[in-house]
């Protein structure tokens, strides 16, 4: 009972209600690297284009020096498009470490980005629909994407591993919360 003194008037303010019961993790995890593949064959692209602007088969690029550094110019190039492909990997690698799914016993949430943080929750009270999206590569390497749907809001879980296990956990905590 929670008693306060107003008035010298002595009141009851009913029964308390425990609002401060913690949330019990069920699953967290983030997705595979399949999530920045687009990246991953950019890398790959680039690095290619600097080998060959480093090796220059066909002798298209001029042989100019670059005056401050000593080099010929094809090297600066190979470099900087060497580089360029290293920026893209680390993209997207941040990419994929800064996101994360949660499933709580009540709630799916989704956190991107640290300077930009952006969060999306979703109770599994308002879920109407779990679905799980794979294309053919997806399925032969088993990962996809899962959309859950409130009608109003949506939550997409990105290259997910074992995306049919995490799908029918999921499918059976909509469910328990739909027979309340």
């Amino acid at each position: 009972m929670l008693r306060r003194r107003t008035g010298g008037k002595r009141f009851s303010a009913g029964p308390r209600i425990r609002a401060d019961v913690p949330e019990t993790t069920l699953l967290a995890f983030r997705p595979t690297r399949l999530i920045a593949f687009q990246y991953y064959v950019g890398w790959v692209f680039l690095w290619i284009l600097a080998l060959i602007a480093f090796w220059d088969p066909w002798r298209v690029i001029p042989d100019w020096e670059v005056p401050f550094l000593g080099i010929l110019f094809q090297t600066l190039l190979a470099a900087l498009v060497g580089f360029l492909g290293l920026v893209t990997v680390l993209y997207a690698e941040f990419r994929r470490l800064t996101t994360r799914y949660t499933v709580t016993d009540s709630r799916v949430i989704r956190q991107d980005g640290i300077l930009r943080k952006k969060t999306n929750q979703m109770p599994f009270s308002k879920i109407e629909r779990v679905e799980l999206d794979q294309s053919l590569l997806q399925r032969v390497l088993k990962f996809g994407d899962i959309q859950m749907d409130t009608g109003e809001d949506t939550i997409v879980l990105e290259s997910l591993g074992h995306v049919n296990l995490v799908q029918d956990e999921l499918s059976k905590l909509v469910a328990a919360y739909a027979r309340r």
